[in-house]
């Protein structure tokens, strides 16, 4: 049943976060009506569940509140928001070509960001450097506004005890205490994109003040300068709102196939106490079958993409590329979690510099035997209490193959898309990393991370390694910051010890240098504080003994591919722990490995052939395509969520719902 007699303005389904933590969201049809009600039920037969009186409701906002509505992409979100807006600030409606007024924060809000939106729109058909530069402009000019408007957000919620005092005396606080929540999102997974929330005040009868200067506080808004460059809206009402689905007493769990959960923090996600898990310090069996010549390979195959040809299994360590990437957040916790936490922006780049640089470490001591590469839609996880951190990744394209990860931590997240391309040089194999990586920090810094390329040398003869040589920058998206990183290549006759130096620089917003690093990717990073004073940001740790023996892994690689007493009951079927060709190879058994590898690639290819005769095309599930910096973004198409599903899993002794179950069945 309806909540206003009034004239239906809009309506659609949208996707409504469930008040206890851990239970995600749930598919809800919303309505808003030519009088400004706002009401949601669970289908558009069924009886109103909330009611809101948008005309009649008092605006802030709060970096720290989620989007309790979310609605199914940007262009719901955009058209919610303008029809939301016809009710505030006067009952003006707000269109984008409009010119913002004096002290109409709200407008010049929403001006920039219809001007970005629009620009990426214009960008998708007709790419430009000049329209990436302008857009990259405007999103510094609306963080920096942002920044501002929160500021004006707390003041007027109240900063101190006193003011705190006085909004309840007369009956507006906006803590959520007094009331239940909403909100909307637009964007899947990790609310990425913009936005907007709605809550209900308390049942009390108190009207909100008016704010300082005559200006009416029930209609101004305040801008969240969110991490995903998103605006956040809280509305508190005193009006009626009876949801009975937000009271605890009566509490409607919904286990809709389609809920669209937000992905919890660390402190929501309970890890295994790290005294309970004792990982390995040796793997089953050393390196296993002959190492045969990845020179003769290359040399039958030049102008070939090494992904479209089939290796022997020999030609491969025990992991695959999905945890090879895993590999690389070894020390991100620690470096990331320090940047979060510093007060000054140089230290914070030149943090996640580290952090960039301490990627390659685990490098050091590999030469041509190579990951294995995963199949459509094969995942992994890394979920560990000893560092604070989480980690999934997926294969989300065959070819060229493509890799989407995210990761997070206390005070950081990274999301990261991409493939390596490959170029044959006679003597030596580039590996050419392609796509972006994100770094974004709880400050709301957010840094794209560009690599070097990577080099396998004395493929003809001579002792082989790997050298990273190129240029890495690591750009602060908010304050146009930049750090940008050499690594050198070692000289002919230097030897191993002239190998792996790297230099950067730092420069501010104004592109004036204001500081350097020096050190070695597989040793050690230092920030130059002055001519004889370094300060030390990152340390490699020891190697475990007879590194060669065993495919030259860190100790954090040989944990990589454990299934631990933890991980027994909570493993999708499609972890990489369970692809057999991998787990024989580690187990020292190379015919039994080669085998099962020719085995899973036909499969795949059967799979692949099936698809395609049915005119399908394939989805990956826990990551869907962007048009923000990261192409491919964390969140199934549908909003699925790997750590809440994981999460329902370990809750329920349950089994997970995944549409690729069996491309390890054989």
């Amino acid at each position: 049943m309806d909540a206003s007699n009034a004239k239906v303005l809009r309506s659609g389904w949208v996707l409504k976060r469930k008040k206890k933590k851990l239970q995600g969201y749930a598919k809800r049809w919303l309505i808003i009506f030519e009088d400004g009600t706002l009401s949601y039920s669970t289908n558009p037969e069924s009886n109103s569940r909330g009611v809101i009186d948008v005309p009649h409701a008092s605006v802030s906002s709060d970096i720290r509140h989620g989007a309790d509505f979310k609605m199914l992409n940007q262009n719901d979100f955009m058209e919610w928001r303008t029809d939301l807006r016809k009710f505030l600030n006067g009952g003006a409606a707000h269109s984008p070509a409009q010119q913002p007024q004096a002290g109409t924060m709200g407008q010049v809000d929403e001006l920039l960001a219809a001007c970005i939106a629009k620009l990426r729109t214009v960008n998708k058909t007709q790419h430009s450097e000049d329209i990436d530069d302008v857009i990259s402009s405007l999103q510094v000019l609306h963080g920096h506004h942002g920044d501002i408007r929160q500021q004006l957000a707390r003041r007027s919620r109240g900063g101190d005890a006193a003011s705190m005092s006085a909004a309840s005396q007369t009956g507006s606080t906006h803590s959520h205490s007094h009331g239940a929540a909403a909100g909307f999102g637009a964007g899947a997974g990790l609310a990425a994109g913009a936005g907007l929330g709605v809550a209900a005040g308390s049942m009390g009868s108190g009207s909100a003040s008016p704010q300082p200067g005559g200006d009416d506080g029930e209609h101004d808004f305040y801008d969240a300068n969110d991490m995903y460059d998103g605006v956040e809206y809280e509305i508190q009402s005193n009006g009626d709102y009876d949801d009975e689905e937000d009271d605890d007493a009566n509490m409607y769990v919904d286990e809709e196939e389609d809920s669209k959960p937000v992905l919890p923090t660390p402190t929501e996600l309970p890890l295994p106490a790290s005294e309970q898990v004792t990982y390995r310090k040796q793997l089953p069996a050393p390196v296993t079958g002959e190492e045969m010549s990845l020179f003769s390979i290359l040399k039958k195959n030049v102008g070939k993409d090494l992904s479209t040809i089939s290796f022997p299994v020999t030609f491969n360590c025990p992991l695959s590329l999905l945890q090879a990437v895993a590999e690389e957040y070894e020390y991100a916790p620690k470096l990331l979690e320090r940047a979060a936490k510093a007060s000054d922006s140089t230290e914070r780049l030149s943090l996640v510099g580290a952090f960039a640089v301490s990627s390659y470490a685990s490098t050091a001591q590999r030469t041509t035997r190579k990951p294995f590469n995963p199949l459509l839609g094969e995942t992994y996880e890394c979920i560990r209490a000893d560092r604070n951190m989480y980690f999934v990744a997926e294969k989300v394209v065959h070819r060229p193959p493509v890799i989407a990860s995210y990761a997070k931590g206390d005070g950081w997240s990274v999301s990261a898309a991409g493939t390596v391309k490959n170029k044959f040089w006679g003597k030596s194999l580039e590996l050419i990393a392609e796509g972006a990586q994100v770094v974004e920090l709880e400050t709301g810094d957010r840094y794209s991370i560009t690599k070097p390329s990577s080099f396998m040398r004395n493929l003809l003869a001579g002792n082989k390694y790997l050298e990273h040589v190129g240029e890495m920058a690591i750009t602060n998206l908010k304050t146009k910051e930049r750090l940008v990183i050499q690594f050198k290549e070692g000289s002919y006759f230097g030897g191993a010890a002239n190998r792996n130096q790297i230099e950067g620089t730092l420069y501010d917003a104004n592109n004036s240098k204001v500081g350097t690093l020096k050190g070695k990717w597989d040793e050690q990073i230092a920030r130059v504080m002055q001519k004889d004073h370094l300060q030390v940001l990152w340390e490699v740790d020891p190697m475990p003994p007879n590194p060669a023996k065993y495919y030259g892994f860190t100790y954090f690689a040989l944990s990589l591919n454990e299934i631990t007493d933890d991980l027994k009951n909570v493993l999708p079927p499609t972890d990489s722990r369970l692809r057999p060709d991998q787990r024989a190879l580690e187990d020292g058994d190379a015919d039994s490995a080669e085998e099962l590898k020719h085995t899973l690639e036909n499969e795949q290819r059967a799979r692949r052939k099936q698809m395609e005769d049915a005119g399908e095309t394939y989805q990956p599930q826990w990551f869907h395509q962007s048009s923000d910096t990261v192409e491919w973004v964390y969140g199934g198409p549908s909003g699925e969520d790997y750590f809440q599903e994981r999460q329902k899993v370990k809750a329920h002794k349950g089994q997970w719902q995944t549409k690729n179950a069996v491309i390890f069945n054989h």
